[in-house]
């Protein structure tokens, strides 16, 4: 059983060469390249993970192996990523960048559609680290605020596990957007309480869900 593994093509000898993988042991079912150095992926058990190259190290063994860098569990087993959007993009539209979200002039964010075995549709988004750093901090004030249905902790479903590990580690890399956007359906009190503990007022948090949600979409 093999996880991600990065192939060479090299045509003046006809042959393709291992370039890197990653060693864990994930039954793949879809994956897809972010960028040059970052690639996404799903294995069998309903998680999604990201790993990246290691163009710069020193060392062969090193630059041989994919770091694992996001761990996620999706509760659906995709079997197709695609780039794309929900909707369509109008260049320049909105003000992701004005809003804090990291973004430059041009307001985009790279987006893959995945689909599932059940008929599902999702999308997962590539922000800067200073989005993901504050979109951490709202789903985690969400997580202190809000019940879980059936009081079922968030941070332990979305934990990343299978049949070689179980659920000791939070998910990582990623942030759930459906939660993130159950903050335009909080009552006015629990909104507040929300805001207070990330330290931004309930219209300008407001305003940057909303505007993420366009961007993401």
């Amino acid at each position: 059983m093999k996880s991600i593994s990065l192939l060479v093509y090299k045509p003046d000898e006809g042959v393709i060469e291992e370039r890197a993988r990653d060693f864990n042991p994930n039954w793949m079912t879809a994956v897809c390249a972010l960028d040059d150095e970052t690639y996404l992926g799903a294995e069998n058990s309903f998680n999604l993970f990201t790993v990246r190259k290691n163009s710069d190290a020193a060392a062969d063994e090193e630059r041989s192996r994919l770091d694992v860098i996001g761990e996620y569990h999706l509760g659906e087993f995709v079997n197709r990523f695609r780039a794309g959007s929900l909707v369509m993009r109008l260049p320049g539209d909105g003000d992701g960048a004005g809003l804090g979200l990291g973004l430059d002039a041009s307001n985009e964010a790279p987006t893959q559609l995945f689909g599932t075995v059940n008929g599902a549709i999702g999308v997962v988004a590539s922000l800067p680290e200073s989005t993901h750093t504050f979109l951490a901090a709202l789903q985690k004030a969400m997580n202190k605020v809000v019940s879980g249905v059936g009081g079922f902790s968030h941070d332990a479903w979305r934990s990343f596990h299978n049949e070689h590990r179980s659920r000791l580690v939070e998910a990582r890399g990623f942030v759930d957007g459906d939660l993130i956007e159950s903050f335009l359906d909080l009552r006015p009190e629990k909104a507040s309480e929300v805001a207070s503990v990330v330290g931004v007022g309930v219209e300008e948090l407001t305003k940057r869900i909303e505007e993420l949600v366009r961007i993401t979409h």
